[in-house]
């Protein structure tokens, strides 16, 4: 777990351990669901094995697209953390994935007790939150 999160900037090695021990493990097979359109988002992830594919509604009848494919050292589920969110898309596992899980109750409990900790984790989030739409807006610009 430690090699996910090595690039967030904890301010010494006790909160990053306090961090740390917030995540469960998740194994998941292939073809299953880690989530699912319009369910809560109460968690975050990340892929530590394996691959996984997001689907979104196209707006046409019920058909979904691909719209991601997630290889290891992705976070899943971002959202959770950044506003109080339903789900927007489905994620799968392409094949077996072992990710972490981190509760949007634990980390809040995490923010009172360590706020600097908490704050250098969500500025890693909006980082990557910031990456990806950077990239959708170059995919969106390629398609127009």
């Amino acid at each position: 777990m430690d090699e996910l999160l090595s690039t967030i900037a904890f301010s010494d090695d006790k909160i990053r351990h306090e961090f740390i021990s917030l995540f469960t493990e998740k194994k998941l097979a292939a073809d299953k669901v880690l989530f699912d359109y319009n369910e809560p988002a109460e968690k975050l992830f990340f892929l530590k094995e394996g691959h996984l594919a997001v689907y979104k509604y196209t707006g046409f009848l019920e058909k979904m697209q691909v719209i991601a494919l997630l290889d290891p050292g992705a976070v899943v589920g971002e959202a959770a953390f950044i506003q109080h969110h339903v789900r927007s898309t489905r994620v799968t596992a392409i094949e077996e994935s072992r990710l972490f899980c981190l509760a949007k109750k634990d980390f809040v409990i995490f923010q009172k007790q360590f706020p600097k900790g908490a704050a250098a984790f969500l500025e890693y989030l909006f980082s990557i939150v910031s990456l990806r739409l950077e990239k959708t807006s170059e995919r969106l610009a390629r398609i127009l």
